[in-house]
């Protein structure tokens, strides 16, 4: 039990979300288990649990968890409250859970999760224009929020609005211009605006933080051979005329050569349609 303890500690501590995992040691280990000799620690084993069941979509799991929770600190607890408005969510009773966030934010409107909760409520039921507004309105008061900044960029994008998309991105890459992930979804969204050169640039940077990021290697492909058509014209086939496409075409080289390498060590039967997929986009 104590390595199941603990592993759901790390976890907990990293925000790591592998739920399928985090059921799995609950139902094989932790569920039968007097859990009161872990002491407090036990009611975070409980939301975790409860949090991880509501992604899993095993309601029962969540509601037994949730129920020791309200046993333990009654409904007078905003954080229980919240998670009772959660599991109203996971079960289609958007109206009750609306209920329960209006309410607690009438206690305290500045409540950044109740209102995060709200949000997610109207992205669950399809309005995205108005949880924009909501987000936006959100951001206005915690403007280093990484998830609220990430969540929107992902609405824009749903909206084929990549200037916003590409505004919320570039926000990313200032409160955390360390995570390579950031640099990648720059960089896609900078390609769909068709900005070639940016595009390739941060490509670049995303794999000077992680270099096994294949989504840059394949971008630099892209990014490369649109930049030498543009040059010669679209009908055009990519020759090494100038000193430009003979740079272009060395670095497509070397990014098909790293994405070859890493199939070799990884899955080598998957060479020659890797193989045929690459000079596809390389015309």
């Amino acid at each position: 039990m104590q390595s199941a303890v603990e592993k759901l500690r790390k976890y907990r501590d990293e925000n790591y979300r592998s739920h399928d995992e985090i059921i799995e040691i609950w139902t094989h280990v932790l569920s039968n288990r007097n859990l009161s000799s872990l002491g407090d620690e036990k009611w975070l084993i409980l939301e975790q649990i409860f949090k991880s069941a509501l992604h899993c979509s095993k309601q029962s799991i969540a509601r037994q968890c949730f129920e020791q929770l309200e046993k333990k600190f009654k409904k007078t607890s905003r954080r229980v409250t919240t998670l009772n408005g959660m599991y109203f969510e996971s079960i289609g009773e958007f109206e009750r859970a609306e209920e329960i966030y209006s309410l607690l934010l009438e206690d305290n409107e500045t409540d950044a999760i109740v209102r995060k909760r709200q949000i997610s409520l109207l992205k669950e039921q399809n309005q995205i224009r108005e949880a924009i507004s909501q987000l936006n309105s959100y951001l206005e008061l915690y403007q280093a929020d990484q998830e609220a900044w990430s969540e929107l960029c992902d609405l824009y994008l749903s909206e084929h609005d990549y200037t916003k998309a590409a505004f919320c991105a570039e926000e990313l890459l200032l409160i955390n211009p360390h995570n390579h992930l950031n640099h990648e979804r720059y960089a896609s969204i900078r390609y769909s605006q068709g900005d070639y050169e940016k595009a390739r640039t941060y490509y670049f940077s995303t794999l000077k933080i992680n270099p096994t990021n294949i989504r840059a290697l394949y971008g630099i492909i892209l990014t490369s051979t649109n930049l030498a058509l543009k040059t010669l014209g679209t009908n055009s086939k990519i020759q090494n005329s100038n000193e430009n496409n003979q740079s272009l075409n060395e670095q497509m080289q070397w990014a098909r050569e790293q994405i070859m390498q890493k199939y070799i060590e990884t899955t080598p039967d998957l060479l020659p349609i890797i193989e045929s997929a690459i000079q596809s986009l390389t015309l």
